[in-house]
Formats: C-alpha cells, structure tokens, sequence
C-alpha cells in the first residue's frame, strides 16, 4: 500500500488532509510533537471524522500510525524514505521546526535509491506555504537546493476546510464540513498530469487562488464578526441570522469578488456559487457557532492595506468599482472593542487620542485627502 507522512495530528491534519490522502488510497503516517496525539492515533489505528452536512454521519479513517518526532524522529525518517506523498499542518511558524526532520528524510530517499520524487506540501494557511518549508529546509545545511531538488518536488498549496472537535455517537472525533478547498500548483509536479491528492483541484496560477480565498472567504468572516459586534451579536451564526447583515455581507463579498473578476479573469457566476458554497452554506451550517471574539481578533492586521478588507477595497478603488460596503466593514472593524485583544485594546487607544482620521493614515495607510480615507471616517462616526 503507498504511503503519506503528514506533519501534524491536529483537527487540519486529520480532519482535512489525511481525510483526503485516505480517500486517495493511502496509509497515513502522522509524524507530531504532542504525545497524546501520537497515542490517540495509535491506540486502534483508526479514527472518526463526523459529517457536518450529513447529519454528523460517522466516516472511519483507518489504516493509520504515528510517530513522534521527539522520540522516534527515525522512524519518521524511514517513513519518508519510502513515501510518495509529504504534507503538513503544522502552522506556517512551525515550519521550520519540522524542517530538519523532513530533510534528513529526504536524505535517506537518496540512500533508498527511490526512482519516483517526493511530492512535499506545507498544507498551511499561509501564502506560499511550501516555499517557506523549503527554504527552512536548505537553510538547515543538511542538503543543498539542487540535492533536494532531485529527490523531491515542492508545489505550494492553498488550504480552507471547517473542521471543529465533536463527540457524536458514543466517540470522540472531528467535526467536518463537506465544503474545503485545497489547489496545489501543477506546474511543480514532477509529472503536470498526476493527481497525487484525490479531491484537490490543481492549478497553474495559485496566487490567484489563494487571493480569492483571501478577499473572499476571510473577508467575509470577518466583515460578519465587525457587523455582528456593532448589532451586539456574540457569534458570527447570529450576525447572519439578521437579514440585514446578510444582505451587507453577500454585497461586501461581491464587490471583493468583482476585483477578482477584473484581475484574475474569474467568471462572475463561478464567483457567486463560490460565495454561496463556501462562505453562506458553510458559515450558516446547523450546529456551528464561531464566536466573534475569536473571528474578530486584532483588527488592525485585519485592516492593513495588503489584508481581506482593505486589500479588496483598494483594488475596487484602483479599478473604478464599487467599495462602499468593503469601507463600511473597514469602519466596523475600527469601532470593535474588546479588552482581551491587545491589537483592539490599541486600536480604540489611538483613535481616542488622535481620531479617526489618524487611525486610518497609521493602521490602513491612506492619505487624509484620500476619499476612501473620508468614506471610512464618515462611517465609523455614524456607529459613534
């Protein structure tokens, strides 16, 4: 049976990708640093995911094991010497802790004599995740690029998928929802025309991918949580309960999506059916709840130029299309208010100090003379 060592044994890791790996005929090796992980994977063999859209029906993924990679770095090692596919989710800041492990494994492929190359991944929810893990990878001394390079072939990836803890029908498990995408760069593989994953949709142009889901589904979660704070809701299921909100969200959404459209060539219905699969169906699913707090914290990244609201707003501006609802999302975002998040804790500090204006030239980066820095201003004054 092939192979795939996964970094991470967290609810991505198997709730996501080994979810995908097994539907795609693999045995899964988990490699991780938290024991109990590694002991819950081991303990059968075998786990439950719960199907969300399905009235949490229980699907089996089996054919299982995990190492640590403390305690067992060689057997991780070997593991990968003999793989076909590697990925990880392990957050993009820990890549270059598993960076050491995932070399020398590669440097046993070469002792191994494999004749097929590695297909490793960085499954993170990062920009150009894979690019990050080698680079930690080479700078580890332990192979040159050129000796990676011909064990192994490293696309990036794009990752989103709902996965939550859940305890249904006597087990414990995880929670999934039938709605996830995960493209990955065709054009790095060593053969263009393999699907290594089952499932995933690969692609030539990831950049513009990964900005959809970007100006789309991060937007989005996040306009609902500053619209939901400002109409005193706790979680984002009770923000788009409120027809209002749902109705500035589907337009929040659309204008972000008609950057895309301009830049990127994507068709606008295609854009639309995105919009209601991943972010309406998904955010609205029965039994899911995403406190605001947590989908609403640290504002001021969430508002910087290059980031899900203010990033889709300026292109809109750039090409002359409407951004009146992406500027109000921005507005909101600068009135949430919440003792706990250090960044919103600043946020409110500042504008206290120096006004709304000034908030906007020092987080978003605008001009005062801009127009989007009044429309901004004229909004966030309105929730005063």
């Amino acid at each position: 049976m092939k192979t795939a060592v996964h970094f991470g044994a967290g609810k991505i890791g198997r709730g996501f990708i080994a979810d995908l790996l097994h539907d795609s005929g693999y045995k899964i090796v988990f490699a991780d640093v938290v024991q109990p992980l590694v002991d819950l994977v081991n303990e059968t063999h075998e786990y439950s995911l719960f199907l969300i859209n399905h009235d949490y029906e229980e699907k089996v993924i089996d054919q299982v094991e995990a190492y640590s990679t403390i305690t067992q770095e060689d057997k991780v090692i070997e593991a990968i010497s003999e793989a076909e596919v590697l990925t990880t989710s392990v957050m993009a800041t820990n890549l270059p802790k598993v960076a050491p492990t995932i070399t020398k494994g590669l440097k046993a492929r070469v002792k191994a004599d494999q004749e097929k190359k590695l297909v490793v991944m960085a499954c993170e929810n990062a920009i150009m995740g894979t690019d990050i893990l080698k680079k930690a990878m080479i700078e580890t001394g332990i192979m040159t690029e050129e000796e990676m390079d011909q064990v192994a072939v490293f696309p990036n990836t794009a990752v989103d998928r709902m996965v939550f803890d859940g305890h249904h029908h006597g087990k414990d498990g995880i929670e999934v929802g039938d709605a996830f995408e995960l493209p990955i760069e065709k054009n790095k593989l060593e053969d263009p025309k393999s699907q290594p994953i089952k499932g995933a949709e690969y692609v030539d142009n990831l950049a513009k991918f990964l900005q959809r889901k970007i100006y789309m589904v991060n937007c989005a979660h996040a306009v609902t949580s500053y619209f939901g704070f400002v109409k005193g809701y706790n979680t984002v299921q009770e923000g788009l309960a409120d027809p209002q909100i749902l109705e500035d969200v589907k337009k929040t959404v659309l204008e972000s999506a008609s950057a895309l459209e301009k830049i990127y060539g994507f068709a606008h219905e295609n854009l639309v059916e995105y919009m209601n699969a991943m972010i309406i169906k998904r955010f609205t699913t029965p039994g899911v709840s995403d406190p605001i707090t947590r989908v609403a914290r640290e504002p001021i990244r969430k508002i910087s130029a290059n980031d899900r609201i203010m990033g889709p707003a300026i292109q809109c501006e750039e090409l002359g299309l409407d951004n009146s609802c992406l500027l109000k999302g921005a507005a909101c975002a600068m009135f949430y208010k919440n003792e706990e998040d250090a960044q919103a804790v600043e946020l409110q500090n500042y504008i206290k100090e120096n006004g709304p204006e000034a908030a906007v030239v020092k987080y978003i980066g605008l001009k005062p003379e801009d127009r989007m820095t009044k429309v901004i201003v004229e909004e966030y004054k309105k929730l005063k």
